[in-house]
């Protein structure tokens, strides 16, 4: 009897003592589940050999050893496949080998044995971007933050995200700046508050960021073409194509599809030289410059892609741009009709409409009106809102002194824009032509009235005077280019048509006061 009762007791013992390990076991993850605030069915306990696995792939990833790096977690999976940082791992291979759609299904296998695990939210999110799916990218960063507000990779992704995709800038703010505050050496999360702050038009602190992030990574193109935007915003010209040199000299190619050069750069700093040569403080040596300066640019472009739409095209324009402001029309009749025949039929975005405005330019100067109007009414057919077209068709009627017509025009162009004084002020000297005085009077008027440019305001009280005197109104002359001196005191036709009328009015002395003035 004992012989068959030993076992039995062995049997419940043995039984016993696994039960009271397992309930050993549940009180000590409970207890490590308190300590560090994580619910007790999240703590798994995983097998060792997997384990030093993950631990093996994740020093293999450090070295930038991908492959191997998915084998050894691979086999963490093999060995245990309920270990859901090995699947994360698998992910994250897989996102630096730039095999997004397979990472986001390892990083989605994870999430299923763990939906609080905040770094495969954040890999996911990471893929998601890098395909342009934005929603999925921000859903996921959105719960990788909430699950772990100390990890500066999420933070910083979320407000790239922010920033960059969907486009609000104070809710970025508030994630970079938790990102820099958690890594204060995170080059990108510097660039990508200093965007924010440009878009919320701070542009000294967008400066301060962008010039550290630079300190922190003096490679990054990037950073120096964001700067470039943030002094465009502030029309500092000069400083903008300094950042754009920066960004030229530090680009390099990352994809085998990538341009060879930094194909946007170039074309940026040509627009932006020729901006600088618009300035009236700019010598007439230095626009000479910079007018050649942006045909060399543009000649970057052209010699690595001779004929890719619409970077070439657009780099034909401006070429053909700026030799038409070095007064060598033909060349630059010749490169706005390249720019214009490389579009494909169908494509009249960017700078088509603008191709055919200043190469009818180029044909008014050359005295073709028929060529002109030509190209000015398809320039206005493109962009039926742009008043420009209209003007210069003006032009060519004016130049034919056909002023009926040439005012049809500067009306059109008056419809288009309200508030453009050059179109009044020529519409005015078309009425003028015609002798229909009282008309250029109300024209020059509205030039007045809408010109913010206090020398060119001062040509149009001049050009009211010259309209008066016409009509016989010498005291409405005289306060007319009385006013013109005093808004531009440089101006000597006004002083010496001032002197004129104050004499006829019986105001001897005041038109000596005049007449010295004017030949000062």
């Amino acid at each position: 009897m004992l012989i068959t009762i030993q076992p039995i007791r062995r049997k419940r013992r043995s039984i016993f003592m696994r039960c009271f390990k397992q309930i050993q076991y549940a009180l000590l993850v409970g207890s490590f589940a308190l300590v560090l605030n994580v619910p007790a069915e999240a703590q798994l306990i995983q097998d060792p050999e997997a384990v030093a696995a993950v631990e093996r792939g994740v020093a293999l990833m450090e070295g930038g050893n991908w492959e191997e790096a998915f084998e050894r977690f691979t086999q963490a999976i093999k060995l245990d496949p309920t270990y859901a940082d090995a699947f994360v791992g698998m992910g994250d291979a897989l996102r630096a080998l730039e095999d997004y759609q397979a990472a986001i299904g390892y990083y989605r296998q994870a999430l299923d044995i763990n939906p609080k695990l905040a770094s495969a939210y954040n890999g996911r999110g990471v893929c998601f971007r890098e395909i342009g799916d934005i929603n999925m990218a921000a859903n996921d960063f959105d719960n990788a933050s909430q699950l772990d507000r100390k990890n500066p990779d999420i933070a910083a992704n979320w407000g790239d995200v922010l920033i960059n995709n969907v486009g609000d800038p104070t809710r970025a703010m508030r994630y970079l700046d938790a990102a820099i505050e958690l890594d204060p050496e995170n080059a990108k999360a510097y660039r990508n508050r200093g965007l924010a702050h440009m878009r919320l038009r701070d542009f000294e602190a967008a400066i301060e960021d962008l010039n550290k992030s630079i300190e922190v990574d003096p490679e990054d193109f990037e950073t120096y073409t964001t700067l470039s935007s943030v002094y465009l915003n502030e029309q500092e010209f000069l400083l903008a194509m300094d950042a754009l040199s920066q960004a030229i000299e530090t680009y390099k190619p990352e994809e085998s599809s990538d341009p060879d050069s930094f194909i946007n750069g170039y074309l940026q700093r040509a627009k932006t030289g020729l901006d600088l040569a618009k300035l009236d403080e700019t010598t007439e040596a230095r626009r000479q410059e910079l007018y050649q300066a942006a045909i060399s640019d543009s000649d970057a472009v052209l010699e690595e892609f001779p004929d890719r739409y619409p970077e070439s095209g657009l780099a034909l324009y401006q070429r053909g741009l700026a030799l038409r402001l070095q007064g060598k029309l033909g060349e630059a009749i010749k490169s706005l009709t390249d720019a214009i025949q490389l579009a494909p039929p169908g494509e009249e975005g960017s700078y088509v409409s603008e191709a055919y405005l200043k190469r009818g330019i180029c044909w008014h100067y050359q005295e073709q009106s028929s060529l002109a109007r030509g190209d000015l009414e398809q320039s206005a057919a493109i962009n039926f809102e742009d008043p420009l077209p209209h003007l210069w068709i003006g032009f060519t009627y004016a130049q034919e002194e056909k002023f009926r017509e040439a005012i049809d025009n500067y009306g059109e162009a008056i419809s288009r824009n309200g508030s453009f004084p050059r179109v009044y002020v020529n519409r005015g000297l078309a009425y003028m032509h015609l002798k229909q005085y009282k008309k250029g009077v109300d024209n020059f008027n509205e030039a007045i009235r809408t010109e913010p440019n206090e020398h060119l305001k001062a040509r149009h009280f001049y050009m009211r005077g010259i309209a008066h005197l016409k009509l016989g109104e010498d005291q409405k002359a005289f306060d007319s280019f009385h006013l013109a001196t005093l808004n531009d005191e440089t101006y000597k036709p006004a002083f010496h048509q001032a002197a004129e009328a104050s004499k006829r009015l019986g105001q001897p002395g005041l038109s000596e006061q005049y007449e010295k003035r004017a030949k000062e």
